[in-house]
């Protein structure tokens, strides 16, 4: 953030009047610092999606934080609890998530019965 800004925003916020605009200006910034952050992951590459969260390879900390289908392993990675998506319904970003040889594609992030077999 330039120094112009910032100045901007403390005058701004030093010239509330009433609770109302504080409240507005107050979500305004706190808006704005998650739109950064996300803004910055996204530079570095980084998946910065809700939907990302809990598929093959995402951060975990517990099975919880995985989706269907996955568990957390020691390094703190989702991964399936055998080397693919084996049931309908399993969580899958691609085709590849789902296993082959049960005739499953990932559709929806889903992996599903493939009806062209």
């Amino acid at each position: 953030m330039d120094a112009n800004r910032f100045d901007t925003l403390t005058r701004t916020i030093g010239e509330q009047r009433n609770r109302r605009d504080m409240l507005k200006t107050a979500a305004a910034g706190t808006l704005a610092v998650a739109g950064f952050g996300a803004l910055g992951r996204a530079a570095l590459g980084q998946d910065v999606s809700i939907e990302s969260q809990g598929f093959k390879g995402d951060d975990c900390d517990t099975d919880d934080d995985c989706r269907r289908g996955l568990i957390c392993n020691a390094g703190g990675r989702c991964e399936y609890k055998k080397n693919c998506g084996g049931k309908k319904k399993d969580a899958c970003k691609k085709d590849n998530d789902c296993c082959n040889g049960k005739n499953l594609i990932c559709k929806n992030r889903k992996c599903k019965r493939d009806k062209r077999n």
